[in-house]
Order: structure tokens, then sequence, then C-alpha cells
């Protein structure tokens, strides 16, 4: 078993819409990030967690929500380490993928990341 198939082995399954006609920024985030995201969950609520210990979060789930943004765009040593914990686990056709389109990528894990631990903080 290769690279490429042991990696894609970790993944959960995700259902979503998928269109296999093209390989857009939405599609790699469906097919790619969120199963990636779901695997690192732990790692990655873990790694917030442990930044924002003397941080208090509102309760307000909004509020809540721009906090871990902020800290996300102030804190770029944990962000840097947030990207790395996901592109660590792609494939080399998806890491081809990333490195044409990784300020889109970037962005989109930083949103995807706040989503989740917005609803689990």
């Amino acid at each position: 078993m290769n690279r490429t198939d042991q990696v894609k082995a970790l993944r959960p399954i995700i259902i979503c819409d998928e269109n296999k006609d093209s390989l857009s920024n939405e599609n790699f985030q469906n097919i790619t990030l969120r199963p990636i995201l779901k695997f690192q969950n732990e790692l990655i609520l873990a790694l917030i967690t442990n930044q924002l210990t003397n941080l208090k979060l509102p309760k307000n789930i909004q509020e809540k929500q721009m906090v871990l943004q902020n800290s996300m765009l102030k804190n770029q040593v944990m962000k840097q380490q947030i990207i790395g914990l996901v592109i660590g686990l792609f494939t080399i056709s998806e890491i081809d993928y990333y490195i044409k389109n990784q300020t889109e990528i970037n962005k989109r894990i930083s949103q995807l990341v706040v989503k989740r631990v917005t609803n689990q903080l």
C-alpha cells in the first residue's frame, strides 16, 4: 500500500455533494479538508484550547466565533500549526492543488476550524 492509499484510508467518510467533473475549491473542501479536519479534530481542539487558556470565551456562539476568528488572525503560529496538521495528511495530487490555491485553501481551513471549534467549546 502506497502513501496515498494509507493517507486516504485514515480519513473518515463524510457524505456530501460533490461534483466529480471538476476539482474546484469547494469540492476540495468537501472531499479533502472536511475528512482531514474530522480526523484531526482532537489534536486541533487540544491545540486551540491550550493556546486560549488565558482567554475567557463568551457563551454566545456568535461572540465565541468572533473571538476564535480574531485569535486565528492574531496568533499566526497557532494558525500555521493548524494548517500544518491538515496539509500533512494531503496526498501528492492534493498538495499540488494546494500549492496552486494556497491562499484560498488556507482561508477555508481557518473558517472550517473556527466553525468546528466554536461548536465544541
